[in-house]
Order: structure tokens, then C-alpha cells, then sequence
């Protein structure tokens, strides 16, 4: 009999055993996931969220190999597919770069394309490992209904996982009671659901990661953080003619190294700052109409503008980092700083951050709790309405962008009137902000 144990312990309080995986783990594709943080720039407002992907990866490994191991001994699943599930949930982010998502829109495709072509180089620890590579390649392309098992966006291991950890590196929230979830979840008809019973557990879920977008990953501090680390990027791979898709190779700490051997001036300065953590500061921001008092001044010269959704509508559609940079360019020459001292943060996509539709069963029956209970989901939506806005930043004296507010609004208004025509032709569109 063989006695070899082999386990690593992460946090909270977890020990997930390697020996099956081994070969995947100890794969350097696998081990670059050390090296990235969780929640990219995030650390610079919550101290203790300098969590990896690798930690969230075995997480949702060891929580989707017990839970379908549950499934499997109900005949729900056979061994094989409990088995390939938890596989790809240690592999579900292995497509990540660096700083997580930030990099996203910098490059011509997500960490969901990149994590199928890393997949590839992995097919032989992945089939060294037991793993059926046709199914865990079904589940990255969503082809598998298996993948909800991971990736359900109410109740999927994926989320169970990242919120008790987000909470418990950032110190902020109440952490949820994934067990008892787990313990009351099904899988049926290629669904999540949950048990009648546990409903109230499963709706706490929600709240709790709405609250954590609230307080933690909408954080303006976090989102300008991330924003102006982008705009460093962005900058150096454009003096340097650098190819976009080479970032997805890096760690954090490789891409850092470029951007501090870099000569250039204005590199130097950004990353300065970055090092310093003395980033730009709002000094306009707009809310949308009657929601201005969401936004804390706290003696600070910061000037509110209630605008309408229509402009926020149109400001997501030109959103891309380039005509951001494009519109801080303008911005800057307006009040005569440099370019890279403006900087432009919207927060557009919080319906991305909306709660989808919990299923529960009762006496043989699924029911779906948006239909049940419609207000539940309508009040939250409208909840989220008041996190819309977009901020015009400068590093130096914010005093100067509330000063000239008005002349700023105008001039976004503007671009995007503009903007709009070209984008979307017509005779009789209204291109009004």
C-alpha cells in the first residue's frame, strides 16, 4: 500500500490533494498562475487581496471534485464526467495574463480564447492526468452543459469560490455559507438548482456579490487604479511597437520589470506613480440625473454633473482604450497639461454585474425565481442604476478639471455627438446628448 500524501493548504482554511493532478500543477503553463493576482490592482485599496489565480484555481478544483463526487454517487453523473469537470475547473482560468482581466481590451481576444490555446500545449499533462481532453475542451467552448457546474453565474463553483476568497483576502463583507449551499445544490436537466429549502441561502449569494461589486470591485479608487494601469501599458506597447498578444505570456511581476527599464520620460513618470500610488484624482465625475449624491466629496474639489442615460448609453460605445486616450488627448490640450496626466474612467458595465435567474425545485418541480418573485430582480437592477458614472481624473491639482468642468462636459459631449455619427449613419437619428 502506498502511504505518499501529497496536499496543499490554501486559505481560508482548505487542503486540496495534488496527486491526481499532479502533472497539471507542476506544468509551468499551470505555475505562471502564481504570479498573477486575483484582482489585479485591487491590492492598492484592499492590502490583503494579493491572491492568485492559482489559489482561486484550486479552490474551485477541490469544491467542484467534491461536489460532483456527490453527483456521481446519486447517479446524476458518471465518474467520468465528475471527474473531467473538476479538471476543467483547475483549468477554467488558466488563459488568464497579467493584472487578470485589465489586459483584456488591450489585446484582440479574452482569457477565454487564450485558455483554449494554452489548453492545446496542456493536452498531454492534462491526458497524463486521466482526463478526457474532447469533454474539458467542450466545457471551455460551452458546447458541454457541464460547464454550468463551473461557471453558473448565480450558484456555479467558479463564484462560490472567488466570493469566499475575495471577502476573506480583502477583509471586507460577510463570508458566505458555501457549505450549506453546496450541501442543498443539484444538477438537474444540464442545470444548477437549488433546494426550496435553501433559497434564502442561495438569494444571499446574490446580495453578497452585489455588495462586493459595490464596495470592492466598482471601488472608484480600484477602477482608476486599474484604469491608469492600463493606460501605462497601452503607452509602452505603442513606443515599442510591441505585439499585444505578447502580454499573455507575462506574470505580473514581468510586466512591471518592462515598464521599470523602460527610458522613456513619461513611462518613468507613470510607473513613478504607479510605484507610489499617487494616481490621478477626480476631479469631474458624472452620475445619471437625481443620482449625483452617490458620489462622496468629502471637502474634496470635486465637481457632480447629473447626466442623462442616453449620454452613458453613448459613452459605452466608445469606450475602447484608444478613444479613451483619444478623448483624455483632447481633455489635456483643453486645459494645456500633458496627455498622460488625464485620465478617463467610466463605469458603464454594471449590468454585466446584474443577478441572473436562481432555479429551485420543490415536490418534483423547478421553479424559476424570476418568474416567482419578478420585483426581487427589478429592485436590484435599479440598484445597480446608481453605480453608472464616468470620472475625468488629473495627476497634479484636481482644482484645475473642476474649474473648467463645464467646459469639459461640453467637449466630451461633443466627441460623442460626434463619435456617434460615424458610428452609427442615418438621416433621421438623434444625435443629441
Amino acid at each position: 500500500m502506498n502511504h505518499y500524501k501529497k496536499y496543499i493548504r490554501i486559505p481560508p482554511g482548505e487542503s486540496v490533494d495534488i496527486r491526481p493532478i499532479a502533472g497539471i500543477v507542476a506544468h509551468p503553463l499551470f505555475q505562471r498562475l502564481l504570479h498573477v493576482y486575483q484582482l489585479s490592482t485591487t491590492f492598492f485599496v484592499f492590502p490583503g487581496a494579493t491572491h492568485t489565480r492559482f489559489e482561486h484555481a484550486m479552490g474551485v478544483y477541490s469544491k467542484t471534485r467534491r461536489f460532483a463526487a456527490r453527483l456521481a454517487e446519486e447517479g446524476v453523473l458518471t465518474a467520468h464526467e465528475a471527474k473531467n469537470v473538476a479538471l476543467f475547473a483547475l483549468l477554467h482560468d488558466i488563459g488568464h495574463g497579467p493584472f487578470s482581466h485589465l489586459i483584456e481590451r488591450l489585446t484582440p481576444y479574452d482569457h477565454d480564447k487564450n485558455g483554449e490555446k494554452i489548453l492545446d500545449e496542456m493536452k498531454e499533462a492534462v491526458q497524463e492526468s486521466g482526463g478526457d481532453f474532447k469533454l474539458i475542451k467542450k466545457c471551455f467552448d460551452r458546447s458541454s452543459p457541464l460547464c454550468r457546474i463551473v461557471m453558473d453565474k448565480n450558484l456555479g463553483m467558479d463564484k462560490l469560490d472567488y466570493l469566499e476568497r475575495d471577502i476573506y483576502h480583502t477583509g471586507f463583507g460577510q463570508r458566505p455559507d458555501v457549505e450549506t449551499i453546496m450541501n442543498y445544490l443539484s444538477y438537474i436537466k444540464d442545470d444548477l438548482v437549488i433546494d426550496k429549502k435553501n433559497l434564502e441561502a442561495a438569494k444571499q449569494i446574490q446580495r453578497l456579490y452585489l455588495y462586493m461589486y459595490k464596495e470592492v470591485y466598482l471601488h472608484k479608487s480600484s477602477l482608476i487604479s486599474s484604469r491608469f494601469f492600463q493606460k501605462t501599458i497601452a503607452l509602452w506597447l505603442s513606443l515599442r511597437h510591441i505585439d499585444p498578444e505578447e502580454l499573455w505570456g507575462m506574470t505580473d511581476a514581468e510586466l512591471v520589470a518592462y515598464l521599470y527599464t523602460d527610458t522613456d520620460p513619461r513611462l518613468q513618470f507613470l510607473y513613478q506613480c504607479y510605484r507610489r500610488r499617487r494616481f490621478p484624482s477626480t476631479g469631474v465625475v458624472f452620475r445619471v440625473e437625481q443620482k449625483q449624491f452617490k458620489e462622496r466629496l468629502a471637502g474634496k474639489k470635486i465637481k457632480v454633473i447629473g447626466e442623462k442615460d442616453k449620454f452613458f448609453k453613448r459613452f459605452q460605445q466608445h469606450a475602447s482604450p484608444q478613444e479613451l486616450e483619444d478623448m483624455e488627448q483632447q481633455v489635456a490640450k483643453l486645459l494645456k497639461v500633458p496627455a498622460h496626466t488625464i485620465l478617463i474612467v467610466p463605469t458603464l458595465a454594471v449590468w454585466r454585474f446584474a443577478p441572473e435567474d436562481i432555479l429551485y425545485h420543490d415536490d418534483g418541480e423547478v421553479y424559476s425565481l424570476r418568474d416567482t418573485q419578478p420585483e426581487y430582480f427589478e429592485n436590484m437592477k435599479e440598484d445597480l442604476q446608481e453605480y453608472l458614472s464616468v470620472r475625468v481624473c488629473i495627476i497634479g491639482n484636481r482644482a484645475l478639471l473642476h474649474d473648467n468642468a463645464d467646459k469639459v462636459h461640453a467637449l466630451l459631449k461633443r466627441i460623442l455627438s460626434a463619435g456617434s455619427r460615424k458610428k452609427r449613419p442615418g438621416k433621421n437619428l438623434e444625435l443629441e446628448v
